[in-house]
């Protein structure tokens, strides 16, 4: 998005307002949550310059801070992350695009800026998984590198970090969606070095400055779902328990919402899979083709994958279509 020189002057001053407001930082402050976020902005006409001069208690209250956003930043760039709004240049344009308020004002980023105009398969399964789980998505992966594109995870233990490491470990770019703070990546070597390298993007909508609580945690884990679906062509759910879960919860709202198609691995041992299959999900064989018989094949309800084209084929016609 190329501007102006004066409306650059505008975005970075209206970007500051929304770090001012949403951004977690070393200070006592809390600051707008998502939804508080839409709705002021939406209730001052999608304008941060009103927003600010409200006089809304809350936001009055964390404008005080704003000298907190230097220093804030300072302290990111030398861990080598930046703070990166809806209205940045650096910023997911399709979360904001398919999400709308579901999407969060502002992303802490560590990576290629590059690799956001990359074409991206999903993939999101449990922590708790086989061998099978493990060869059926390393297959899948491999199909998707050989036909153009990288992969788009959550970066937890089981199908998220072997989805991402096979990608990269067979020359594939990636971008990982965090729970927590980009921090722990960070410090790994490996992964340290895929980011150097320009082949991995690791993004949060969780500071480096926020203080991590279990509640927390599972509440950032099920944010985090709706961004891999919105990223993502289209999503593959490897293995999914039935009616819990952050896979299960992610996959029923990507379904509702027709975020994006939503491919589930058709095997029969998992009862969560099948159920999502029956909710709209367009089931994968074993070789990642699409099973006929889906029972929304013929006539797809409000609330399936969104995309009656994608009923018709398999994941990798799919996505070949949309290149």
């Amino acid at each position: 998005m190329q501007t102006a020189a004066g409306e650059g002057k505008i975005l970075k001053v209206e970007s500051d307002y929304i770090k001012i407001l949403c951004g977690v930082f070393k200070d006592d402050h809390v600051p707008l949550s998502r939804a508080e976020f839409w709705k002021l902005y939406h209730k001052y006409n999608d304008s941060l310059r009103e927003l600010a001069e409200s006089g809304e208690e809350k936001v009055e209250r964390l404008l005080a801070r704003s000298a907190a956003i230097s220093f804030a930043e300072e302290t990111l760039k030398e861990m080598g992350i930046r703070i990166c709004t809806f209205l940045d240049e650096d910023f997911p344009e399709k979360l904001y695009q398919r999400l709308g308020d579901f999407c969060p004002p502002l992303l802490y980023a560590c990576g290629k800026e590059e690799l956001l105009h990359g074409r991206y398969a999903g993939y999101v399964g449990s922590r708790t998984i086989e061998e099978e789980d493990a060869s059926w998505t390393k297959r899948m992966v491999e199909k998707n590198l050989q036909e153009g594109y990288g992969i788009v995870s959550g970066g937890a233990k089981g199908i998220d970090s072997i989805s991402i490491n096979h990608c990269l470990e067979n020359g594939g770019d990636a971008v990982a969606f965090l729970p927590d703070s980009l921090k722990a990546w960070i410090k790994d070597q490996y992964y340290r070095e895929q980011v150097i390298d320009g082949r991995l993007l690791l993004m949060s909508h969780v500071s480096p400055f926020a203080k991590k609580t279990r509640n927390s945690f599972v509440a950032a884990a099920m944010e985090r779902n709706k961004l891999i679906y919105a990223m993502s062509a289209a999503t593959a759910v490897v293995r999914s328990d039935i009616k819990r879960g952050g896979t299960w919860a992610g996959a029923t709202e990507a379904l509702r919402h027709k975020w994006a198609p939503v491919f589930v691995w058709d095997n029969k041992k998992y009862e969560g899979n099948q159920q999502l299959i029956k909710l709209g999900g367009i089931p994968l064989s074993d070789e990642g083709k699409k099973v006929g018989g889906s029972p929304r094949e013929e006539k797809p309800e409000e609330g399936g994958s969104g995309s009656s084209e994608a009923v018709q084929m398999n994941l990798f016609d799919y996505l070949n279509q949309k290149k």
